[in-house]
């Protein structure tokens, strides 16, 4: 993806912080769906779990360009499903944080999501409806195991959960970067992410769940996207494939090559890897 400025990443919302912002968004959100033609067609809820700066961004993005799937950026879903909103109204919500997204250039933290050539901002036939918001959603369920099944029942179809992966001592030094912590506050950071998903997966289906790594759909971008198109009952057009193809870097960056590991850093890293079977491919090499 290409670098560019983003200036306010709060345009983006609605993001609700008392009573009568909520209030407010409940009655609009029913209105937007009342006047709105609605998603009639849709067959499947998608959302993400996992780890920030692991590639959901983009991943969500991608599918975003697809011509029957919406994929919001950052909408945080559940926490409207945990509020009482409706199915017509978070699928509302879900298209007005598109649309958002779209008038920002869909430029996110210092990169381009946009997909020439894709499909995004269009709201045709819709058959995949969901959000990207990958950290806070396996931490809400963990909280409140009880909200994955009040998803299901609000949306009303069967739901499909993509976990993605990358090295952790990558996103380990991305976050003390971007946070200014510490190795070892981050990696903190990164284990409650771990123990979050844990909690998650258990509770899912094993047709609800995709594991994906980062690094192989990096290397593979259109392979790993046919595999997600057939988890979310969806083609898999070549010119789809080809409009994502060419937004994907081929290779990821080592990040923790970056910074001076001290041994007993290096070791709690591999020891939470050692915990995790969704986790044990990775080493620091």
């Amino acid at each position: 993806m290409s670098s560019v400025p983003i200036d306010e990443e709060s345009e983006l919302l609605p993001d609700p912080t008392g009573t009568p912002d909520w209030a407010r968004l409940f009655v609009s959100s029913a209105w937007s769906a009342w006047r709105g033609p609605g998603f009639p067609d849709v067959e499947r809820f998608c959302f993400f779990i996992g780890y920030s700066r692991s590639g959901h961004s983009l991943v969500g993005s991608l599918l975003n360009a697809h011509p029957n799937v919406l994929i919001s950026h950052e909408l945080d879903a559940l926490r409207f499903v945990r509020a009482g909103f409706r199915r017509s109204q978070l699928y509302s919500l879900i298209r007005r944080r598109d649309e958002a997204f779209e008038s920002l250039g869909r430029a996110w933290t210092g990169y381009d999501y946009s997909v020439p050539g894709g499909h995004q901002g269009e709201y045709g036939s819709i058959s995949v409806i969901g959000d990207k918001r990958g950290r806070k959603s396996a931490l809400e369920i963990a909280e409140r195991p009880d909200l994955l099944e009040r998803l299901r029942r609000t949306v009303g179809v069967p739901i499909r959960v993509i976990h993605i992966t990358r090295n952790p001592f990558d996103n380990i030094v991305t976050e003390a970067n971007r946070r200014l912590l510490t190795l070892d506050r981050a990696t903190s950071w990164y284990q409650r992410t771990c123990e979050s998903v844990a909690v998650t997966r258990t509770l899912l289906d094993e047709s609800e769940l995709l594991d994906l790594r980062y690094e192989s759909f990096a290397s593979d971008p259109r392979g790993v996207l046919v595999d997600l198109c057939r988890f979310l009952g969806v083609d898999a057009p070549d010119s789809f494939l080809d409009a994502c193809a060419t937004v994907v870097w081929p290779s990821t960056k080592r990040r923790r090559d970056t910074v001076d590991w001290s041994p007993d850093d290096l070791v709690r890293v591999e020891k939470l890897i050692g915990q995790y079977d969704f986790l044990g491919h990775y080493t620091f090499e």
